[in-house]
């Protein structure tokens, strides 16, 4: 569809565009920089409604504003129209924006469509902890019913019920041990407590990753699961020693800058003094020919787009 480029920008032109019946105009307001024109133009969407609405709704659901897909999740949420479950759920399973999938949610949940259930579900295993929040709420919302203990455990997490998943017996470790990758390290510290609660024998290796992560919190709490995964405690202080080491970019950026290739060998890669040793025998080699301070300014007008890249590198770098 073409995409909605129509910016007015006052509470009259909403009012003017309701009463002319411009859906696609009222649309693109969604994404207006005022938010109270945002709000107008979602009420005025909702009391036109309609097959002719609704349908443009959806098919604006594809929209690459983010704004503009938060609201018209929003709206189709309060319509309740069941036509919008298979774009919601296409925004649920695949948005790259955790708010959208969030909105998207809550929305299958007011509209409460049993064949909703199956993707909500598989939210409950999102990489967000706000969009699996959302997915329990819409799924209890409906009285969904797990299938099995899996499940169950999927959607306690999710809903952040911790307590109540010893109580369930013989509780599936899997779930937990998934969730050691969480993002949030009160997530994974969290999974640590349960899984040591549990006693189950099949947590050590879990218990034994949990004490290389790189959160202090979360050693903490594999510590204290540690003898409860029945793990001798002889174990401890080797499996501490290989946890994940955190390194400041910050740090990196200065060093790399400055002195170019001791940020990358203060990231643990052998080839940065290697960089540092070619970056001083430069310097001292322009020092024959040019002022010393020349040398040095040369070298850090070098060094500034590496030290830019280390921010970058140290996020991407996987045992950090």
């Amino acid at each position: 569809m073409p995409r909605l480029l129509f910016r007015p920008g006052t509470l009259a032109d909403v009012r003017e565009l309701e009463q002319k019946g411009d859906i696609d105009r009222l649309i693109s307001l969604l994404s207006h920089r005022d938010y109270s024109v945002q709000i107008q133009a979602a009420t005025a969407l909702e009391r036109l409604k309609g097959d002719k609405a609704v349908k443009k709704l959806i098919a604006a659901l594809d929209q690459p504003d983010r704004k503009m897909r938060i609201g018209i999740v929003e709206i189709l949420s309060n319509l309740h129209d069941s036509r919008a479950v298979p774009g919601l759920l296409h925004l649920l399973s695949s948005d790259e924006s955790n708010e959208v999938r969030w909105a998207s949610s809550i929305a299958l949940g007011e509209i409460g469509d049993p064949t909703a259930q199956m993707g909500l579900f598989e939210s409950l295993k999102d990489p967000d902890k706000y969009v699996r929040y959302g997915a329990a709420l819409a799924l209890e919302k409906n009285a969904w019913i797990p299938a099995d203990l899996e499940g169950q455990v999927y959607f306690l997490i999710a809903a952040q019920r911790w307590a109540e998943i010893p109580r369930l017996g013989a509780v599936p470790v899997g779930p937990l041990i998934h969730h050691l990758d969480d993002a949030d390290p009160a997530i994974r510290a969290q999974a640590v407590k349960v899984l040591g609660e549990l006693h189950d024998p099949a947590a050590r290796a879990a218990c034994d990753v949990a004490l290389r992560d790189i959160t202090s919190t979360v050693r903490k709490e594999a510590v204290r699961a540690f003898p409860k995964c029945d793990i001798p405690l002889m174990h401890l202080p080797r499996g501490i020693s290989r946890r994940k080491r955190e390194r400041s970019a910050f740090a990196a950026m200065i060093l790399n800058f400055f002195c170019l290739g001791l940020g990358y060998n203060y990231l643990g890669r052998w080839w940065g003094f290697l960089v540092f040793q070619v970056n001083v025998t430069s310097i001292l080699i322009m020092s024959l020919f040019v002022p010393s301070y020349v040398a040095y300014l040369t070298s850090w007008v070098i060094s500034a787009p590496f030290a830019l890249h280390t921010y970058y590198y140290v996020r991407g770098m996987p045992d950090l």
